[in-house]
């Protein structure tokens, strides 16, 4: 009788803990819905001072640069072309991170798992993880020696094979399409598809990757491989699953590193959806209800690589104060480079007082540079975007130093 009291009494504290949690989680987003809903909207309150040294400063190229900071009062103190739509690169990623972690949650994990067909055979469900690499298939794999699947006949394993055009965004250039920055987007990937055989066909080359696992493991005379061109349904169950490192975690690689794969790929976790169809009405509607000006925002990808993007540094500046009061504002903030100390923006020549204090999501293409972010210690929020202009990260660092040694604008 004892035992099951206690069982009984067990069960009622980890539904109540339960419960709390989802109440406590629904809080949050109630909470956070109401205070951007209800965020006073930005002003424009100009520091003439400032904002004459940054004019001065790009004087011979004022119309290929954005620049818009943000006190922490809601007012641009510097508006420069802060509403002129320009091709944000990898700042694309301040968006569509957020989408996915808004969505997911930061605990959310990718699995790949292997999984037994109840018409036979086995099935790979793969899930796209950036850090899933030969040691995982081996993972997977060593638990069919086991007699429990020793069925004395050979059996197939199952991988989805699909279209080589949609592996990619559209609107990627064919030259992006050959680096390893353009990696193919898709489930199977092995180390992110980051190698020249994963390049040129990423199914073809996870087939090898379990093919050489299977005789690795001495597996080989009891299966094979077979591609087929639909996902099976008819799951009886799952031998095996490797998780992904959590979603806070990949944000560093999305965000700090600036990984175009990554971003992609939780973004299609995010939608629930693999294909390449932008605009996207969930993630439409999503930015639209972040209260801010994005009307002239154009989105071509996920990741920042087409240059079929346009944002302005207007709305990308109200974008970040918004992010400040998400419930998952410190692991979203947390993501992004830190100049001088880590991730894209670590081995950028700065001045010494802008090292460690720059907070941001920078991006870079050919003749593009973009860094939005946070000046940590002058709680100013900042988007500067350049195109058309070559080598302009030294420019950008510059209006930086202007602004963080300009005292007289709060």
């Amino acid at each position: 009788m004892k035992k099951k009291l206690s069982l009984y009494i067990g069960l009622i504290i980890i539904s109540i803990n339960i419960a709390n949690g989802n109440i406590l989680s629904i809080f949050s987003y109630v909470r956070q819905r109401i205070n951007i809903n209800t965020i006073s909207p930005e002003e424009t309150n100009i520091c003439y001072a400032l904002q004459k040294k940054i004019e001065d400063y790009i004087d011979n190229f004022n119309s290929k640069i954005s620049v818009n900071i943000l006190n922490n009062n809601g007012e641009f103190i510097v508006d420069i072309n802060g509403k002129i739509p320009r091709i944000p690169a990898s700042n694309q990623k301040i968006l569509s991170s957020a989408f996915s972690l808004d969505n997911l949650g930061p605990n959310y994990l990718l699995k790949t798992s292997l999984k037994e067909m109840s018409s036979g055979g086995l099935y790979f469900d793969a899930s796209g993880d950036p850090d899933f690499d030969k040691r995982h298939l081996d993972e997977l794999l060593r638990g069919l020696n086991s007699e429990e699947f020793n069925t004395g006949i050979k059996l197939p394993i199952l991988i989805s094979s699909s279209n080589k055009n949609t592996w990619w965004p559209p609107s990627w250039s064919y030259y992006d399409r050959k680096e390893e920055y353009g990696a193919p987007i898709t489930k199977y990937s092995i180390a992110s598809n980051a190698s020249t055989k994963a390049l040129n066909n990423p199914i073809d080359n996870f087939i090898n990757e379990v093919n050489t696992s299977l005789v690795r493991n001495n597996l080989s005379s009891k299966y094979f491989i077979k591609s087929v061109y639909n996902d099976p349904v008819d799951f009886a169950s799952t031998i095996k699953s490797v998780n992904s490192a959590p979603l806070y975690i990949l944000l560093n690689l999305v965000n700090s590193e600036s990984h175009n794969y990554t971003a992609e790929v939780v973004f299609r976790h995010s939608l629930n959806n693999w294909s390449h169809d932008f605009p996207n009405v969930k993630y439409t509607k999503w930015l639209k209800d972040q209260n801010f000006d994005s009307d002239d925002f154009i989105f071509a990808d996920a990741s920042g690589l087409s240059r079929e993007n346009r944002v302005t540094t207007y709305g990308l500046s109200q974008f970040l104060r918004r992010m400040q009061l998400s419930r998952y504002s410190d692991y979203y903030f947390s993501s992004f480079s830190i100049l001088g100390v880590r991730g894209s923006l670590k081995n950028v020549k700065a001045p010494i007082n802008l090292k460690g204090r720059i907070l941001a999501k920078s991006g870079r293409l050919s003749n593009v540079r973009s860094i939005s972010g946070i000046i940590l210690g002058k709680d100013k929020i900042f988007s500067i975007i350049v195109n058309n202009k070559e080598n302009s990260t030294k420019n950008i660092i510059n209006i930086l130093s202007i602004v963080d040694n300009t005292n007289n604008c709060t």
